[in-house]
């Protein structure tokens, strides 16, 4: 029997960033030698330094978050008492400044809410408006071949190309092309008839 060589290859040791031998009797050597326990103690302390330190920054960033709400609440409050003391000042019935007040306190307490102006529409209080309708009105249908029953569309008439628009000049390349296509609609079609029972009119 033939014996042939392996290799073992080599281990590296992330505490101490050295190679090892890949057997076990290295291993267990450099586990128990004082170089690697220095390297593993040192290790501890380091990932303890930076534990602590990211709970003092999240602890901070909290502290300040509070800070921010409460001058924001402040700020709010302050807003609240010059809008009531506004609304107080100039003449309007307290009813209207009550329910503007609600519609303030409802539009802080929920963030994105209705004034109370929207709310008044929606629910049907907004005036009515007398009269006319503001800008020009159209008294025509938009599209006067729509009333007309079976009215051919402009596709069906062939409209869709502009009336004003310039014949260019076309190459004879490109006329023989046209002409070919052409004849061939024609074949396609004279073939197709029987088949679909389609008979179509340009």
């Amino acid at each position: 029997m033939t014996e042939y060589w392996v290799s073992q290859g080599n281990k590296w040791c992330d505490f101490c960033k050295i190679y090892i031998a890949n057997n076990p009797l290295s291993i267990r050597t450099h586990e128990l030698g004082q170089r690697h326990k220095d390297s593993v103690a040192k290790k501890l302390a380091t990932m303890r330094k930076e534990s602590s330190a990211r709970e003092k920054e999240q602890k901070e960033a909290a502290r300040a978050l509070e800070q921010i709400e409460a001058k924001a609440q402040r700020s709010y409050q302050k807003d609240l008492a010059s809008f009531k003391e506004a609304a107080e000042s100039s003449g309007h019935s307290s009813e209207s400044s009550q329910r503007s007040a609600d519609g303030a306190k409802r539009l802080g307490n929920c963030g994105a809410g209705k004034s109370a102006a929207q709310e008044e529409a929606l629910k049907g209080g907004a005036p009515k408006r007398k009269g006319p309708a503001p800008g020009l009105v159209i008294s025509t249908s938009l599209n006067p071949t729509r009333a007309i029953k079976g009215a051919p569309s402009s596709i069906a008439v062939n409209k869709r190309k502009r009336e004003d628009t310039k014949t260019k000049a076309v190459s004879k390349e490109e006329e023989a092309a046209l002409k070919a296509r052409e004849a061939a609609r024609k074949r396609m079609e004279e073939r197709e008839k029987p088949l679909m029972g389609l008979y179509r009119s340009y």
